[in-house]
């Protein structure tokens, strides 16, 4: 969908990121500034790709092939707390690196959506933890979505970049950083946010930040917010600002001008990979802004247009880089929108009603023998008795949305990850006068109630884990649910024999029993 809203309104302004050029320069290599730490998977010893606090590579293919880690989030401290929701002083580990930030956390049951800010240029001198978008980081807590504000490196009280080379690269550190908040969160699975279903809103230099992100790393993001985002083309943005620039920067010596070298300046840039942007996005600009042109959004809400993606944009007249008469309509818009997108569907939906439904087991049902060579699913790894039921989902069907309710009442005796099956809930029921446990596989764990909460017959466990991704440990989306005679946790999804089955029962006989 393409649409102009033409509103009237008026203004207020803030600097953006200024970029500048050092003339005359020898050109220094782009070499890895941060030490490289090669590491090995434990379970087949292969190499992966070295953990990189700096991008070796200018461009955004780099960034979107370079192995990200974002954990240690740590709740510092409270900073302030209201009736609508808790604002936290945090820090993690991005590539190693520590980041300040905030985050707030809604009163209520939640669990509520997260949502990514990444703000625009404030010279480090002057910043101080939380700041930019104050106003916005208030309002969208108060719609019910968890807000975590980063700092970015050199910000607040993050620590300083470790990249020496004094070469623009079009905020790719802070996208890096930005995606790290939302692996930390997922690994510290906080009560009460739902850390797979994630909204960003990027401010000015931000919104290059969060293009960065949507375009190297698509399947991030489920939604967003682009407010007055700087250029999609690298050059275009160094240029405006590169008198502005630190004294000693490199930049025009290593990548030269966007007429001396295309092709450097088209990997670091967005606007070359419009085309892998997944998630819809809500733009908005307004037509007196003074630090960045309205033109620059006409730009690339058209490129998006030709592109085929959902981009609504939004043109309130007369307003400048901050919003101020028309900034309750751009808010109202942007928590619909998030609403929209990051909601789960009503327990009345196909989606929760029908995942148990013999309909959906069409690959592994209770009991077939598996093995490499003779499998409904290509390729296979595992062999022997399946020992529960598949349910697989339909075409159409956006796995993470998908509730798992629970199967029967009883108590949660392990919630987190398990290998093979990513995120996992076993619950310890009673079937029949039998003490049995119930393993729900492939789940994402942040959605995941925590161990010693107690359920009843379907109420929400969780939802389903996004499909080839770690939550679900690289397998097709599927809900893998199996029924343990004890009261012990068994986890293994094959057994050897049919003699060992039978310690397992077919989830579909309880399921027609009503159970």
């Amino acid at each position: 969908m393409w649409r102009i809203l033409l509103l009237s309104v008026l203004l207020t302004g803030c600097t953006v990121k200024n970029f500048d050029q050092q003339r005359n320069a020898p050109i220094p290599p782009l070499a890895p500034i941060a030490e490289r730490v090669p590491t090995t998977i434990e379970d087949d010893e292969e190499e992966v790709s070295a953990l990189e606090q700096v991008p070796s590579e200018l461009s955004i293919a780099h960034f979107g092939a370079m192995r990200l880690e974002g954990t240690n989030l740590v709740l510092e401290r409270i900073i302030a707390v209201n009736e609508a929701y808790t604002q936290h002083a945090i820090s993690y580990r991005s590539n190693g690196l520590l980041i300040s930030g905030i985050l707030n956390i809604p009163k209520g049951e939640g669990p509520f959506p997260l949502v990514i800010f990444n703000h625009g240029h404030i010279p480090p001198s002057i910043y101080t933890r939380g700041r930019g978008l104050r106003r916005e980081q208030d309002f969208l807590a108060r719609k019910g979505f968890a807000i975590l504000h980063t700092d970015y490196r050199g910000h607040g009280e993050s620590d300083e970049s470790p990249d020496a080379r004094m070469v623009y690269d079009a905020g790719l550190e802070y996208a890096m950083d930005s995606v790290n908040a939302i692996l930390a969160l997922r690994d510290a699975t906080i009560p009460g946010i739902d850390a797979e279903r994630v909204g960003m809103l990027g401010h000015s230099l931000g919104g290059g930040v969060t293009l960065n992100i949507l375009t190297a790393h698509p399947d991030l993001v489920d939604a967003a917010i682009l407010y007055a985002p700087v250029h999609s083309d690298a050059w275009e943005n160094f240029s405006r600002w590169r008198d502005m620039r630190d004294e000693g920067d490199r930049t025009r010596a290593a990548l030269g001008t966007r007429e001396e070298n295309p092709s450097a300046w088209d990997a670091l840039s967005s606007k070359t990979y419009l085309s892998n942007i997944i998630a819809p996005i809500l733009l908005f600009h307004g037509t007196e802004d003074s630090d960045v042109p309205q033109e620059w959004s006409d730009f690339l809400s058209q490129k998006l247009y030709e592109e085929g993606k959902d981009v609504t944009y939004v043109l309130y007249q007369n307003e400048k880089h901050e919003f101020i008469p028309k900034w309750p309509d751009f808010m109202e818009q942007s928590a619909a929108f998030l609403h929209e997108h990051l909601s789960p569907p009503p327990h009345d939906t196909p989606g929760t009603l029908s995942l148990f439904d013999s309909s959906r087991i069409t690959k592994k049902p209770f009991g077939i023998f598996i093995t490499p060579e003779h499998s409904p699913v290509s390729p296979e790894r595992f062999r022997g008795y399946h020992t529960g039921t598949d349910f697989e989902v339909l075409p159409n069907e956006d796995e993470t949305s998908i509730a798992v309710p629970a199967l029967c009442d009883g108590s949660i005796i392990h919630s987190g990850t398990v290998n093979g099956y990513g995120g996992v809930l076993i619950q310890r029921c009673v079937l029949h006068n039998e003490e049995v446990t119930v393993l729900y596989g492939h789940l994402a764990p942040a959605s995941l109630k925590a161990v010693g909460s107690s359920l009843k017959k379907s109420d929400q466990i969780g939802f389903l884990g996004k499909g080839h991704s770690e939550q679900a440990a690289g397998e097709r989306p599927h809900l893998h649910l199996a029924i343990h005679r004890g009261s012990e946790a068994e986890y293994r999804g094959y057994v050897e024999s049919e003699q060992e089955l039978a310690e397992w029962i077919d989830p579909m006989q309880v399921i027609r029993r009503g159970k």
